[in-house]
């Protein structure tokens, strides 16, 4: 084929190219550039869409030159229907992919994955467009059948991320969701274990044969107040030469090691006791790599497991009613602040914001916040003086 041919080809295609993360289709026909963009951001989904659109522009013009007007130099035509509305659950399929690029592990996608069967049982093939502020509400109600209400805020919180997501990229005109709410029943903050307890469950993991293998992580988490996956996730390469000081930036769950809840890391010193603890664990030959604290039958410590043939059999042969191991967390951040740690040296250690702290753990172990009165001397109210019966002058 001669270099004309070749070119008078070239120039029939029409290429599917993306600029700044948006779809746009270019091709050249009678010496005349064209560009046109059908309003697409780029994923596989919508660049399947836009070939589909190039191969009927290649169609035409291929046409054209037997049946003059099969193609459109004006380009309407390819606009009337190069934004189809977009299904609900087709929104939220590209949400699931957007947001699978800034997740910090797949245990954070299930959620989103979770949510879409809903959404399929609910809207079947709606459009997104179509959905109405009452019927988000009643989607609302229908999903309050389903899951717990903590639940469920969580998930239509997502939902309004997802369409103002879907608003920049104008797949959507509006938010049907942005003022719908679930009101979520009060719940009791979680009880801290008392001292006393915290000494019977103690003596109880190093005396009894079948739990001393997990008496030392129990004591860490109680020690430290970090949260369990972070014990777990702990390696000997975290801890200093002489194991004085600390580092958490990894956690350990679900059969994987990965970042901390917050994706934060924080450094800090421990007291000498929990050092010799630590000192006494390190075998003499370790690898940097290795695990601080193990199952029974090797590697890392498994949640289900622990809680399941440990903690849960541990608190019941004490006669100590159930909180979950987390309550090791509660436990120190409650005592911490009873003995006089401020907010900010507590925020430093368990990597909880001040504001957590806060909201939940004033008052503590010892009871209900009580206000102090601040201004003695100003108060005109004297509780020793007896109230004058005589009327005002």
């Amino acid at each position: 084929m001669d270099s004309v041919a070749m070119l008078s080809r070239k120039k029939g295609r029409v290429s599917v190219t993306s600029s700044r993360g948006w779809l746009r289709l270019r091709w050249s026909y009678n010496s005349k550039r064209y560009s046109l963009a059908p309003g697409l951001p780029d994923d596989p989904i919508n660049r399947a869409l836009a070939q589909q659109k190039a191969q009927q522009i290649e169609t035409e013009l291929r046409a054209e030159r037997l049946t003059p007007g099969a193609f459109d130099p004006t380009l309407a035509k390819y606009r009337s229907d190069s934004t189809q509305p977009i299904s609900v659950v087709q929104l939220w399929e590209r949400y699931i992919e957007h947001k699978r690029k800034t997740l910090p592990d797949a245990r954070s996608l299930e959620k989103y994955q979770g949510l879409l069967e809903y959404l399929h049982r609910y809207f079947r093939t709606r459009a997104a467009t179509a959905i109405s502020e009452l019927q988000a509400f009643e989607f609302r109600d229908w999903l309050l059948k389903q899951l717990e209400p903590i639940t469920a805020r969580e998930r239509i919180g997502m939902l309004r991320s997802s369409w103002g997501w879907g608003m920049k990229r104008k797949l959507v005109t509006e938010n049907p969701w942005a003022d719908v709410k679930v009101k979520v029943p009060p719940k009791a903050k979680p009880k801290p274990f008392t001292a006393e307890e915290v000494k019977k469950i103690l003596e109880h993991a190093r005396s009894e044969a079948r739990y001393q293998h997990r008496a030392d992580f129990i004591e860490f988490c109680l020690s430290i107040g970090c949260r369990p996956g972070e014990a777990a996730g702990l390696k000997w390469q975290h801890l200093s030469d002489d194991c004085s000081s600390i580092w958490i930036g990894e956690s350990f769950g679900r059969g994987r090691q990965k970042g901390t809840k917050t994706n934060r890391s924080r450094a800090f010193q421990v007291f000498p006791e929990l050092q010799a603890l630590l000192l006494k664990r390190r075998p003499e030959k370790w690898g940097t790599d290795e695990y601080v604290f193990t199952a029974p039958k090797g590697g890392p410590v498994d949640d289900h497991n622990f809680r399941r043939r440990c903690w849960v059999p541990l608190l019941d042969e004490l006669g100590i009613p159930y909180r979950k191991p987390y309550t090791t967390r509660h436990t120190f951040t409650s005592h911490a602040l009873d003995q006089g740690l401020s907010v900010a040296q507590i925020s430093e250690i368990t990597g909880h914001s001040p504001e957590t702290l806060i909201r939940h753990y004033l008052g503590g172990v010892s009871g209900k916040l009580i206000v102090p009165r601040l201004f003695p001397d100003a108060s005109p109210f004297d509780p020793e003086q007896e109230e004058s019966s005589e009327p005002p002058e």
